[in-house]
């Protein structure tokens, strides 16, 4: 977020960080951009929201519930990749 190219600096940026202390450190650096202090799984977003999704995938050996895709049981990172690419 705080590298961003001049010619992008009125995009609406979003950012999700688990760990309570990198996400309010987040806030603070970056407090024009919306930042969700909890685990990706717990966080609402509508479907064919981002334009552009730039992340760092959570590998884990663990499914989500997501009653959208329960049918799928994806493990984290399928789950990722699933609402992030359409």
């Amino acid at each position: 977020m705080g590298l961003l190219p001049d010619n992008l600096k009125q995009c609406k940026m979003y950012g999700i960080e688990k760990d309570s202390i990198s996400g309010r450190i987040a806030r603070q650096l970056y407090q024009k951009n919306t930042i969700a202090v909890k685990g990706y799984e717990e966080v609402e977003l509508p479907d064919s929201f981002f334009d552009v999704s730039v992340g760092n995938v959570p590998f884990g050996d663990f499914k989500l519930y997501d009653k959208r895709y329960d049918k799928n049981k994806f493990l984290i990172h399928d789950y990722f990749f699933r609402q992030n690419i359409r």
